[in-house]
């Protein structure tokens, strides 16, 4: 009896001994691990310069995403964001459900498709397409030292950064001003001259002409390497065509028609639709669809109007940010009753560029200047129309920010797939269903047998 009470005892404590050694051996593996990416590009970790940006960052830094929680995009989101996390571990993000708290959604003005809100110190970043570019781009705004200023026209009848009505900037202004932006207005009246290094300027569609002595004062800015935003607006007389001759910008007679926005259930005609972007570092990744109400189409011409003026000394970079579609054209006649294309011969067919881009080295920094058919696209009645938020976001970004951008490497993933040919996958097709199943059942089989027969 006591040496069965041994044996069973003995055995006993084995089992427990294999038991106490398996479960410290899987707490061991939960907290001391270590990971290897062994893909081909990487594909599981955050490139160079993305840990880099989150070095600087030496403060807490808050992320909330705004989206459905049934949304596909979710898994990939949040796999991004915990590799960010695994960098910096005061990093913290929120999966917020617009639809359970719609007050916050309309306070916030948070996009119908959802954004995500990368906060620092007081200071947002927002995104409606989400990347590592993207997010360690707004990452590295956030981490900016220098406080970049805005300064608004105004005396022309420009669209206002302090009223919120429909045709005002004010919710895009608050907006820019959140994400650490100095925002102010500036009569050019009332200045002397412009300082090209201390502030970017936006002319926001003015409905008067701007005086002989303004646009002198524009002209010398432009000379001396000031960053300038543009936003036109059909045949306005703004008295500013010495500027365009400048650029080398010319706006194109009438409004853009743009047939695709049938599609988006868009009761006027006079509405443009973009979906092209030229490849260019204030739009890359960006592919959302953009609204451009009563837009201008624009033609760079590299000599001015006049064929005579010297534009050596110009040498602009200049790339067509946005196109309208191949649906689109420029109608200069009235736009009740039917309108079609060709009834005058000043009329073009899209696409349409809406917007230009233009850089230059000058005066030891990098000129940044932009050039749009429109401003309604940001005003408020329209900012939160498809993707018109976040192009306004990364035109501004662009135009103030002269700091080196980052240019996160984009190597394909040349592991995502298997190619095989045909006598490859028959041989895989037959390991894998006859030859394993058949190895294994026979193992069974023999198994059975002896234990059946001795």
């Amino acid at each position: 009896m006591n040496r069965l009470t041994n044996i069973v005892s003995s055995s006993f404590t084995r089992t427990g001994l294999i038991v106490l050694c398996l479960i410290a051996a899987c707490t061991l593996g939960h907290r001391l691990y270590a990971l290897k990416d062994m893909t081909a590009g990487s594909q599981h970790t955050l490139k160079s310069q993305s840990v880099e940006i989150l070095s600087i960052l030496p403060e807490p830094l808050e992320i909330e995403v705004f989206i459905n929680p049934q949304d596909p995009l979710l898994e990939n989101i949040v796999s991004l964001l915990n590799k960010y996390q695994a960098n910096k571990p005061d990093l913290t993000f929120t999966l917020t459900d617009p639809a359970l708290d719609p007050q916050r959604m309309r306070q916030l003005d948070v996009a119908p498709g959802g954004e995500i809100f990368v906060r620092y110190q007081n200071r947002t970043q927002r995104l409606t397409q989400v990347s590592e570019q993207t997010l360690s781009m707004a990452m590295q705004r956030l981490a900016r030292t220098k406080s970049q200023t805005v300064l608004f026209t105004t005396g022309h009848g420009e669209r206002s950064i302090n009223s919120k009505t429909n045709a005002d900037l004010g919710v895009f202004a608050q907006q820019l001003a959140a994400s650490g932006l100095n925002i102010d207005n500036i009569n050019l009246t009332e200045q002397t001259s412009l300082s090209a290094s201390d502030a970017t300027v936006v002319i926001a569609g003015p409905l008067q002409r701007f005086l002989a002595r303004e646009v002198a004062l524009l002209l010398e800015f432009i000379s001396d390497g000031g960053n300038l935003i543009w936003l036109t607006e059909p045949d306005s007389d703004d008295g500013l065509k010495p500027v365009a001759i400048e650029l080398g910008i010319n706006r194109l007679p009438g409004v853009v028609i743009d047939m695709a926005a049938q599609q988006l259930n868009v009761d006027r005609p006079d509405f443009a639709v973009a979906n092209d972007y030229y490849r260019h570092e204030a739009t890359n990744e960006f592919s959302d669809i953009t609204l451009f109400p009563q837009a201008s189409g624009l033609l760079y011409q590299p000599h001015g109007y006049n064929e005579d003026i010297d534009n050596a000394n110009r040498k602009w970079q200049v790339s067509p940010l946005v196109k309208s579609t191949d649906k689109a054209w420029t109608e200069t006649g009235a736009l009740s009753g039917e309108v079609v294309y060709g009834d005058d011969a000043r009329e073009v067919e899209g696409p349409i560029p809406l917007v230009f881009a233009l850089e230059r080295s000058r005066n030891g920094k990098q000129q940044r200047i932009v050039v749009a058919g429109d401003g309604d696209f940001l005003a408020d009645a329209w900012i939160a129309n498809g993707g018109n938020r976040d192009l306004g976001n990364r035109l501004f970004n662009w135009s103030v920010d002269d700091s080196s951008k980052i240019a996160l490497d984009t190597a394909l993933h040349t592991d995502t797939q298997i190619d095989l040919s045909r006598t490859a996958m028959f041989l895989l097709a037959g390991v894998s269903l006859l030859l394993g199943p058949g190895l294994m059942f026979s193992t069974a089989a023999g198994v059975w047998y002896r234990r059946q027969h001795g």
